[in-house]
């Protein structure tokens, strides 16, 4: 028993002494590898900021042709022909429809007839003073001689003054009578409806014998199609497609850097070819104050007719950012309670945080409009453990910054 206790006890000695060995042999190693890191510099991964490039941006918007006519009856009566429908081409002041109107002929026949009236009745007041100023030259001439008496010369020259005004009268008579006929033919020329331009008829809201009213906006009590333009319907609207428009709204950030002449590409969403270039014709030269944008007009050549008016489309812009100077990874901008920062390498490998103004978020990519030169070496991905005025061990990042 004296020899079994004797053997336990050495074995537990044995492994005893084996744990302590090993449990100091980590010790050791963990406060190597404790001294190795604080001895030895963090390794980050550094990239330089990269000038901020053009950038592509894509508004929504809706095309409109470059000409757009709503053309509205300016006399009343019944539409006694029509000669065009939707989807006809039609040159400009080719002839779309005719209105009878019955009642402004009538009329014009009966203010010619008043106009041949006052015509002759201005020849008879032109007679009458004639006749005064003959008579009053006699009674002028006997009076010299003292051979009338004074009170008939001075009728005769009564009589001639009620001549003159008599014609001035008639005159001013003719010359209404004149312009009431000249509005009457006109009148009468709007019988014919002609196409204010050249372009294709896009609505047609009228049929032979529909009762039609000058300057109605609704002259069919038939079920119309709508407006392309979503305006109040008229007799046709008739638009020019050869050429194209449409109008965005840009935000502020790029509205100073929108100028005319300035090349766009057009696409539908849906369509495989390739995207129509226009270009920027003019700006409102002010900007919404309720949304903060600049409202743009950009021309579209359309002679292929690819695109047609009332079209949803992508408009797309190639403009630099106002104010925006550098390009970094999205990764590189750190958020929190002191702001907006990036953590740059900078003399003795010390790490600086910079707070800076970030500009637009590509995604993998952000512009930053302030805080930085464009020299600095900036960590990519910094971590809670980087602190200010650390010493780190900068390695190139193998990708770019997204610019």
């Amino acid at each position: 028993m004296v020899l079994l206790g004797i053997g336990v006890l050495v074995v537990f000695l044995v492994l005893l002494a084996v744990g302590v060995v090993a449990r100091v042999r980590n010790q050791r190693e963990l406060v190597l590898a404790a001294q190795k890191v604080l001895t030895t510099a963090a390794e980050v991964y550094v990239v330089r900021p990269e000038p901020a490039s053009a950038a592509d941006l894509s508004l929504a918007a809706t095309t409109q042709a470059a000409q757009d006519a709503i053309i509205y009856a300016r006399t009343s009566g019944y539409v006694s022909k029509r000669y065009v429908d939707i989807g006809d081409r039609v040159e400009a002041g080719q002839l779309l429809a005719e209105i009878a109107s019955p009642e402004i002929e009538q009329q014009l026949r009966q203010a010619e007839a008043d106009l041949r009236q006052s015509e002759r009745n201005r020849d008879l007041q032109m007679a009458n003073l004639d006749l005064a100023r003959t008579t009053m030259g006699r009674y002028q001439a006997a009076d010299a001689e003292g051979a009338v008496a004074k009170q008939a010369l001075d009728q005769s020259v009564s009589a001639h003054r009620t001549a003159q005004a008599a014609v001035a009268s008639a005159e001013a008579s003719v010359e209404s009578n004149r312009a009431n006929v000249q509005r009457l033919r006109e009148l009468v020329s709007f019988q014919q409806v002609v196409a204010p331009f050249s372009g294709i008829v896009i609505q047609r809201n009228v049929d032979v014998g529909a009762l039609i009213t000058a300057g109605s906006p609704v002259n069919n009590t038939a079920v119309a199609p709508s407006s392309v333009s979503g305006r109040a319907n008229g007799l046709f609207e008739v638009a020019q497609i050869d050429a194209l428009r449409v109008f965005v709204n840009i935000p502020q950030a790029y509205a100073a850097n929108v100028i005319a002449g300035l090349p766009v590409e057009v696409s539908v969403r849906g369509q495989l070819a390739q995207p129509v270039v226009g270009k920027v014709n003019r700006t409102a030269g002010a900007l919404d104050p309720g949304t903060r944008t600049l409202l743009t007009q950009v021309d579209i050549p359309n002679r292929a007719r690819r695109l047609m008016p009332g079209m949803f489309v992508y408009v797309t812009f190639k403009i630099g950012p106002t104010g925006t100077h550098w390009r970094i990874p999205a990764t590189a901008v750190m958020f929190d309670g002191r702001g907006t920062r990036v953590a740059i390498v900078g003399n003795g490998n010390k790490l600086h945080f910079q707070t800076v103004v970030l500009g637009r978020d590509f995604g993998t990519s952000i512009d930053v409009q302030s805080g930085l030169q464009g020299n600095e070496t900036i960590v990519t991905q910094p971590t809670v453990a980087l602190e200010e005025g650390q010493v780190v061990k900068p390695i190139n990042s193998r990708s770019p910054s997204g610019g």
